[in-house]
């Protein structure tokens, strides 16, 4: 009985376990313009959660100005680290000091940024843009390749100035179609990566004679090819036959226009960024080495290929 007491004392007196701590991320999200780039925050989020990390999350509304000072809040917080996608290239090298003297490290998801100094950053994890646009090009060379037709001309509708993937789908896409003399780009308009904006560029377009001289239309997106749709309704041109169509993201409702014949090829940008995210996180906390670049893996859907094959998206 004496030994039976002295074992439930020991056990009672046996020192607690040290909770590990809370690890805290900051995630400035650049906006919510699109479905995708609401899947992209809901990855995030989701894989977060399954470390049990504790997020604070900020929405940007497509101002780097409230980016910059969102992070800053981080810092001041004390965060132990900051997940962040950049509305633009340039402009962050002053907070990405600020967050490297408090000793804070940085992950940049989707769109790039352009400084001087990659350290100021831990690693960048997205899709390959250029390799977006090269598939993008590469449907379009093959579609005209055994076709006799004199001319190609393509009316390319981008996404919003001064951002990687805008910059890099244009290299990639032009890149490819240098391979055949007859296919130019012979107008190029900014839509800003917005359904309403796509559909003015498109509209003007229309207004203006010029789409009968039109064969493709390479889109930066799927917002911006939705309301290029939209436009084309009100016109003569039967999109997917007259207009061939190109168009990157694949959200669900664009794959539904590839499958009724209206688009001809969709590019997929994978949003789901999370678990490569959490895993990141991940590895650095374990003192792992942590590589500049993580890709994301993609593919393109388009009617050169089995359309019931294509698994639903998540967004």
């Amino acid at each position: 009985m004496v030994l039976f007491l002295l074992f439930i004392l020991a056990a009672c007196t046996k020192p607690l376990e040290k909770e590990e701590p809370t690890i805290v991320v900051g995630f400035s999200q650049s906006g919510t313009e699109s479905s995708w780039r609401k899947r992209h925050t809901e990855s995030i989020n989701e894989e977060l959660a399954k470390e049990n990390y504790q997020v604070l999350y900020k929405n940007g509304f497509m101002n780097q100005e409230r980016q910059i000072q969102d992070i800053r809040t981080f810092i001041a917080y004390k965060v132990d680290i900051i997940v962040f996608t950049p509305l633009k290239e340039d402009g962050w090298e002053p907070v990405l000091k600020e967050a490297r003297d408090a000793g804070i490290p940085v992950i940049i998801t989707d769109r790039n940024v352009n400084v001087t100094d990659s350290s100021l950053y831990l690693t960048h994890i997205g899709p390959s843009f250029k390799a977006e646009g090269n598939r993008a090009g590469l449907y379009v060379y093959n579609y005209f390749k055994e076709k006799d037709q004199k001319t190609i001309n393509i009316f390319e509708l981008k996404g919003l100035a001064s951002t990687s993937p805008t910059t890099l789908r244009h290299e990639g896409f032009s890149e490819v179609i240098q391979r055949d003399s007859r296919m130019k780009i012979t107008q190029t308009k900014s839509g800003d990566y917005i359904r309403l904006k796509g559909k003015e560029q498109m509209t003007k377009l229309i207004q203006s004679g010029e789409i009968n001289k039109i064969d493709v239309l390479f889109s930066h997106n799927d917002e911006m090819t939705h309301g290029a749709l939209d436009a084309l309704k009100g016109s003569d041109i039967q999109p997917g036959k007259e207009l061939i169509i190109i168009t990157i993201d694949a959200q669900e409702d664009m794959i539904l226009k590839l499958k009724s014949g209206d688009v001809n090829a969709v590019v997929e940008c994978n949003p789901n960024a999370g678990w490569y995210v959490r895993n990141t996180i991940s590895r650095y906390l374990k003192g792992n080495t942590i590589p500049e670049e993580v890709y994301m893996p993609e593919t393109i859907f388009s009617d050169q290929s089995p359309l019931k094959t294509i698994p639903t998206r998540n967004y």
